[in-house]
C-alpha cells in the first residue's frame, strides 16, 4: 500500500475522527491518484489507512485509524454488525437505511433496504473495488442469499447481485400510505430521509392548502392529501416531478383532481402567486443545489433567499412553512442564516418552530457537520 505523507495540520483531525481527505491535506497534491488505497503519514508516523476517490467532497476518506488493521472481510463484517445493531429499532420497517457512508465508518457507501431487498449505492469506483470483499462481510451477518441490487454513478439501472427481485415496480408501506417505488431504477423515488416530515404533514393537514415546491421525491404532497389536505399545488420544472406525484396518489386511489401539478420554473410560478394574491396554509421548499430551468437557473447558494422572501408573501396567519436541503455542503448553519436573512426583509412576525434534522436510521459522523443528510427549519407566521 503506497505511503503519502500529510500536512501535521490535518493529523489532528483525523485522529479526531473527521472522515474526508482533501487535496490539501497532502504535502505534495501529486500524490492524489484516483483510485488508490492508501496509508496516511507525517514524518514517517502513521496516521490512518485511507483510499483516492474524486467526489463533490474531497479526494477521498479515510478507513481507519489502527495501523495493523487490515481493510478485508473482517474489517467490512465489523462495520455491517455495527450497523444492524443501530438500527435494531428498524428491523421490521418496510424501508429504511441499513448504512450510511461515513456515519457508519464506511465512506462512499450507501445501503438502503426495500421490503427486504438490499440497494448498495456505490458512489464511486474506488470503493466498488473492494465490492466482493464487503458483499462477504454483508452476508455473514444478514446471510447469504439475500436480494442485493447495486447502483452505479452514471448508470440509470441498478444491476441484480444476488437473489430474487420481486416484480417491479413495487410499492411500500408508510404510515399508511402506499409509495410506489421501482427497484431497477437508480433514480430516488421516495426520499427516505423525509420519513418524519411526511408524518408531520399527514397528521397536521386536515383543512388546508398546501403549496409544494421542488418536492416531488418527497412524497410530502401524497401524505398531506392522505392527511385530509383540501386543494395542493406542487410545482417543479421536471416532468418526473409531475409524474412522481401522479403515480403516488393512483397507488392510494386518490382523486387527483384536488391537486394542480404544474411543470415550470418555481420562480415564474412564485411570480404569479404573489401577483394574483394567492395564499396557502402549508408551503414546503425543498431546493436542489442547482437547477436549469426553461428562463431561469436556480442556484441554492444565491437564490434561496429570495424564494423565502415571497413564499413569505404567500402566507397567512397560522401559515407554516417547512424549508429543507439534502445539498451536503449547505449545513444546518446557513439554512438558518438564509432564512433568518429572508425573514428579517418581513414585515409580519416569524417564528421558528422546529427544526428537522435525518431520522435515526441515518447515523451521522459527529466530527464531520456536513454528514447530515437532511436539514430543515419549520416556520410559523403569527
Amino acid at each position: 500500500m503506497k505511503r503519502v505523507q500529510i500536512t501535521g495540520k490535518s493529523v489532528r483531525k483525523f485522529e479526531d475522527g473527521y472522515p474526508i481527505v482533501s487535496l490539501t491535506d497532502l504535502e505534495n497534491a501529486q500524490d492524489f491518484d484516483n483510485g488508490a488505497w492508501v496509508q496516511l503519514e507525517n514524518h514517517g508516523h502513521f496516521v490512518a489507512t485511507a483510499y483516492f476517490a474524486k467526489q463533490h467532497r474531497g479526494i477521498g476518506f479515510v478507513m481507519s485509524l489502527r495501523e495493523n488493521e487490515g481493510i478485508d472481510e473482517r474489517f467490512f463484517t465489523s462495520k455491517f454488525r455495527a450497523a444492524v445493531a443501530k438500527r435494531a429499532a428498524f428491523a421490521d420497517s418496510p424501508a429504511y437505511r441499513l448504512f450510511n457512508g461515513t456515519g457508519d465508518g464506511l465512506g462512499g457507501l450507501i445501503v438502503d433496504v426495500f421490503n427486504g431487498q438490499y440497494v448498495f449505492r456505490w458512489q464511486n469506483s474506488a470503493i466498488k473495488q473492494q465490492a466482493k470483499l464487503i458483499y462477504a462481510g454483508f452476508e455473514r451477518i444478514l446471510g447469504k442469499g439475500q436480494t442485493i441490487l447495486a447502483e452505479t454513478p452514471g448508470q440509470e439501472h441498478l444491476q441484480l447481485i444476488s437473489g430474487q427481485l420481486e416484480d417491479q415496480p413495487t410499492t411500500i408501506q408508510e404510515d399508511g400510505i402506499t409509495y410506489p417505488i421501482d427497484l431497477t431504477l437508480s433514480r430516488q423515488q421516495l426520499a427516505l430521509e423525509f420519513r418524519d416530515i411526511r408524518a408531520w404533514a399527514k397528521a397536521t393537514s386536515q383543512q388546508r392548502r398546501i403549496l409544494n415546491l421542488f418536492s416531488a421525491e418527497t412524497g410530502l404532497v401524497t401524505a398531506a392529501m392522505l392527511g385530509g389536505a383540501t386543494e395542493a399545488v406542487t410545482v417543479d420544472p421536471t416532468n418526473r416531478a409531475t409524474t412522481t406525484v401522479q403515480a403516488q396518489l393512483a397507488a392510494n386511489n386518490f382523486d387527483q383532481a384536488a391537486v394542480e401539478m404544474r411543470t415550470m420554473d418555481v420562480a415564474n410560478y412564485l411570480d404569479y402567486a404573489v401577483k394574483h394574491d394567492l395564499t396557502f396554509d402549508t408551503i414546503f421548499i425543498n431546493p436542489p443545489a442547482f437547477i436549469r430551468g426553461k428562463k431561469r437557473t436556480f442556484t441554492l447558494e444565491q437564490d434561496l433567499q429570495g424564494m423565502v422572501e415571497q413564499a413569505l408573501q404567500l402566507a397567512k396567519s397560522g401559515t407554516q412553512l417547512v424549508i429543507t436541503t439534502t445539498t451536503p455542503t449547505y449545513g444546518m448553519k446557513r439554512l438558518r442564516e438564509t432564512i433568518n436573512d429572508a425573514v428579517q426583509n418581513y414585515t409580519g412576525h416569524v417564528t421558528v418552530s422546529n427544526t428537522y434534522l435525518s431520522p435515526n436510521d441515518f447515523l451521522t459522523n459527529r466530527a464531520d457537520r456536513h454528514s447530515e443528510s437532511l436539514k430543515g427549519v419549520q416556520l410559523t407566521v403569527d
